[in-house]
């Protein structure tokens, strides 16, 4: 698994992919891109026709996360519901 983000100065240290990276650790050909900036961003899914690895975009809300202290629970459940994994 793949994880990465785009972010500002503000939300860089809040934003930890590695946590995400170490919960996902079962997944293969998946890609996560999480969003957290001012202007947000489009949530949306694609393949990587040349290696079929899956791509899942989570925009984080931005106000909210500079108001949070630790934002990774709402990083795992944004995750977890994007892939399919919640009842």
């Amino acid at each position: 698994m793949i994880v990465a983000k785009i972010v500002d100065q503000y939300t860089i240290d809040k934003v930890d992919t590695q946590y995400i990276s170490d919960q996902f650790t079962h997944l293969e050909n998946i890609g996560m891109v999480f969003t957290c900036v001012e202007d947000g961003g489009d949530e949306d899914d694609w393949t990587d026709e040349d290696d079929g690895m899956r791509y899942v975009s989570i925009i984080l809300p931005y106000e909210e996360v500079l108001k949070m202290e630790d934002i990774r629970p709402m990083m795992l459940a944004k995750a977890k519901e994007r892939l399919g994994l919640v009842a």
